[in-house]
């Protein structure tokens, strides 16, 4: 099941970005993932009723940035991420506007899921990453 999420939901969401994102600098605080849950678009996956997962969406004048997509580890290479990009660009999509997103050079798994989504690499980001390189990724 995919819904968005609430600030029940805030201690979960926390725990998978720990999880996921554990030593990076960049990772999101409880109240920066609390101010997402009330102010832009945060979408949860639930499997058992657990919470494994999210895709995280900002709005922008012309385009929706993906912010955060984190797939707890247990959960990781079943087509979970797939199904939130699914699930986001129905419910985006209907908006008639562009998606962008930044993923680490070495990402390779990402940047292959994003291209599926027919996303595009527009530009080298130069140590955008504490410790490499970034694509900035478009999709129109």
């Amino acid at each position: 099941m995919i819904e968005k999420a609430n600030l029940k939901d805030l201690v979960s969401l926390y725990k998978i970005e720990q999880d996921v994102f554990k030593n990076d600098i960049y990772s999101l605080s409880k109240p920066t993932l609390r101010y997402h849950i009330l102010k832009n678009r945060l979408y949860k996956i639930v499997i058992e009723k657990k919470i494994v997962g999210y895709i995280l969406w900002l709005e922008r004048k012309k385009y929706f940035r993906l912010y955060s997509l984190a797939i707890s580890s247990k959960y990781q290479n079943k087509g979970l991420a797939k199904k939130l990009l699914n699930f986001s660009f129905k419910k985006l999509e209907k908006s008639n506007k562009s998606f962008s997103l930044e993923v680490k050079h070495s990402n390779k798994n990402a940047i292959k899921l994003y291209e599926n989504f027919g996303f595009k690499i527009t530009k080298v980001l130069k140590d955008y990453y504490k410790d490499e390189d970034g694509y900035l990724m478009l999709k129109k």
